[in-house]
């Protein structure tokens, strides 16, 4: 029974690093178009969505911390 109940929690660490995998992926991709298109009308676009990307892994990762992205919004 033991080795069943750790089962589901080995699983949802697994999914937990694949999403946090992906939001890095996200963040470094997003970073890389801003410094490639400085003078693109989708800048701002990039930015709400780096920073949104941001907060979400920050919250995946740190659920009770408190958000160190905050910029005084």
């Amino acid at each position: 029974m033991t080795a069943h109940t750790g089962t589901p929690s080995l699983e949802a660490g697994a999914e937990l690093q694949r999403t946090l995998d992906r939001l890095e992926a996200r963040m470094e991709a997003l970073q890389l178009s801003m410094r490639a298109h400085r003078r693109s009308p989708r800048l701002e676009l990039w930015r709400h969505d780096l920073r949104e990307t941001r907060e979400t892994w920050f919250r995946l990762v740190d659920p009770d911390g408190q958000d160190p992205t905050s910029e005084g919004n």
